[in-house]
């Protein structure tokens, strides 16, 4: 039977100083290899020039698994009677095959590329709406099953009572119920199987070429339901002032209106984006950042400028990053813009309830 193992090779270091890695297939004492998208710095490897670094090794070897398995349901034991060439090249070809793609696995390693690419906010999201999809149909789900009508059956699904098991922090199950998605959570959710779908189809097919492997979109005869249009928040003058001049001493509650004002004073900068900017970004009495949400789906990367007022300077210092990494020290407090989002959440509700017994925010 033939053997995998992972591959990298010191002579095939690029000029970016990076190695690409392979999976070698073994067989009858003699090797051929196939490529991976993945590459390694010197860093991720040990003195024996093998993958250390865990969260990689753990995705080539969950790769291995699905070559194993393409071998053993394709092969069988006339394997016997294939090269270690033969084996590489039957494997490739049924990496083409629809029957062998699964969906599930395929979104997974499409979130893993989201967080590589820092954008955290949307592969957790992605990654909340994949594990409803692994509660309604299993840990698998081949490619070729996500039809028109699986999609109105998982909307069905979503619009249940539902009791789903999670691993907590301490690796112990944790059951609990959710309650049915309105129409605008049923439109979020099916708005990402889309994305990954459509990420699926760019992946597999290749146009030029013809004949794609994936030859059916779902998304064609199921109709997305709409949100629901988002309520007005807008809030009176007045009420800001309160909230400006609101003093407790608590942390959190302080935290919370002083980012409230920042985000005021700076035209509505998002928790996020206060978090991850840049110091650089402020030049000539102005901040200029790409805005994270919308940067990847718009030509000018979705650039924002806004003029530093004078009434902001005194939050700016006081919250400035004396290593000059970033914009706000934030990141210094809070390991990463969600915790930091959670914080000052759960703040500003302590405010409103400071401010709740004259306030008044039109509907």
């Amino acid at each position: 039977m033939p053997t995998y193992s992972i591959s990298v090779l010191k002579h095939q270091q690029r000029a970016d100083e990076k190695y690409p890695v392979s999976i070698r297939v073994t067989h009858d004492r003699k090797s051929s290899y196939l490529k991976t998208d993945y590459y390694v710095v010197t860093q991720q490897l040990n003195k024996n020039f093998e993958v250390k670094d865990k969260v990689l090794l753990k995705l080539l070897l969950e790769k291995i698994e699905d070559y194993e398995d393409i071998v053993v349901k394709g092969l069988g034991n006339d394997v016997v009677n294939y090269s270690a060439k033969d084996i590489v090249e039957f494997i490739k070809k049924k990496q083409k095959e629809v029957s062998c793609i699964d969906f599930i696995s395929f979104a997974r390693k499409h979130v893993d590329k989201l967080f590589r690419e820092g954008r955290d906010k949307r592969a957790k999201h992605i990654q909340t709406t994949i594990n409803a999809l692994v509660d309604f149909s299993g840990v698998e789900l081949n490619i070729a099953k996500v039809t028109s009508n699986f999609l109105k059956r998982f909307e069905e699904f979503l619009r249940s009572e539902r009791t789903i098991v999670r691993v907590n922090q301490f690796g112990r199950n944790v059951t609990t119920k959710r309650k049915p998605l309105t129409d605008t959570g049923v439109h979020d959710y099916m708005a990402d199987i889309r994305a990954v779908f459509n990420e699926s189809i760019d992946f597999y097919n290749d146009d030029e070429l013809g004949d794609p492997v994936i030859k059916h979109y779902p998304f064609r005869k199921f109709e997305m339901v709409k949100p629901n249009p988002p309520k007005k928040r807008n809030i009176y003058l007045e009420n800001i002032r309160k909230i400006m001049n609101l003093e407790n001493g608590l942390k959190r509650h302080d935290l919370a209106r002083d980012v409230f004002m920042l985000s005021f004073f700076l035209v509505g900068i998002n928790t996020v984006d206060m978090f991850k900017v840049p110091y650089s970004s402020r030049k000539k009495g102005r901040i200029i950042y790409q805005r994270s949400k919308t940067k990847d789906r718009r030509e000018d990367n979705a650039e924002i400028s806004i003029k530093i007022e004078p009434e902001v300077e005194r939050l700016m210092k006081k919250y400035v990053d004396p290593d000059k990494v970033r914009l706000f020290s934030f990141y210094k407090l809070y390991s990463d813009s969600s915790a930091f989002n959670n914080a000052v959440n759960k703040g500003f509700k302590r405010v409103l309830q400071e401010v709740n017994e004259n306030m008044e925010i039109p509907m």
